[in-house]
């Protein structure tokens, strides 16, 4: 009898084991952790005006510019710009939207959700409407816990109108840490297959180029971006 209490015991706790195993091997799912639009100067006006870290909808989420190309010199105009004006993709419709075309350096955003740190593993995506131009690629970027901020090898082609695209930070194939002075490639950076992803204390974009001009002559624009995965408290 003792033998038989013993063999259901052990059954038992083997059960629970592979069922916690199971658990743990399971997908976590990503649901939405923030949205960000940008908060255009005039709503429903064409204008634009230099891009400012306060220029944002979502009370929840801190934008911080990075890189000698991001802000505006006093007696011209050039950095970034938060333009409003019609969608061209979308005749009638009215928009605000981050625009690169008068940078005279290297330039990048970046977004930092107020209350969480970012778990990207797995299943996490990001979600965004823009619109590169020309030559420019536009990049996402991520910045882990230590400050180290890295470009992914993932771009955005150029496209004469805007696009809703998706990507999983989980399938970029390598990783090059970024200055945050110059917003370029970190010099004598090595590549990096595989970064923590668990937790990301910011993401953001960047073309690494200057601006080239109005109309389609080489710009970036980004209209909204949506950060998908799971929050992990500060």
């Amino acid at each position: 009898m003792r033998t038989r209490i013993l063999v259901f015991l052990s059954l038992c706790v083997l059960l629970l084991s592979l069922n916690t195993l199971a658990q743990e091997q399971r997908p976590k799912s990503s649901a939405l952790i923030f949205r960000e639009t940008f908060k255009g100067p005039t709503p429903g006006r064409a204008n634009s005006t230099a891009l400012k870290p306060t220029d944002t909808d979502n009370t929840n989420v801190v934008m911080t510019l990075l890189g000698p190309g991001a802000l505006a010199k006093p007696d011209h105009e050039s950095g970034l710009l938060m333009n409003q004006g019609d969608d061209e993709a979308k005749p009638g419709t009215n928009m605000s939207f981050i625009w690169s075309g008068v940078t005279e350096g290297n330039w990048a955003v970046m977004l930092k959700d107020k209350n969480n740190l970012l778990d990207l593993t797995g299943s996490a995506k990001i979600r965004w409407r823009q619109r590169p131009r020309s030559f420019h690629i536009l990049r996402p970027l991520v910045k882990l816990t230590d400050g180290t901020i890295y470009i992914g090898d993932y771009g955005e082609p150029g496209s004469t109108y805007w696009r809703e695209t998706e990507f999983y930070p989980s399938d970029i194939p390598r990783w090059r840490q970024m200055n945050p002075e110059t917003a370029d490639m970190m010099r004598n950076a090595n590549w990096k297959k595989e970064i923590d992803l668990s937790r990301v204390d910011e993401i953001g974009f960047t073309d690494l180029s200057r601006g080239a001009g109005h109309g389609a002559e080489g710009n970036s624009a980004v209209d909204w971006v949506e950060v998908y995965g799971r929050p992990v408290k500060r």
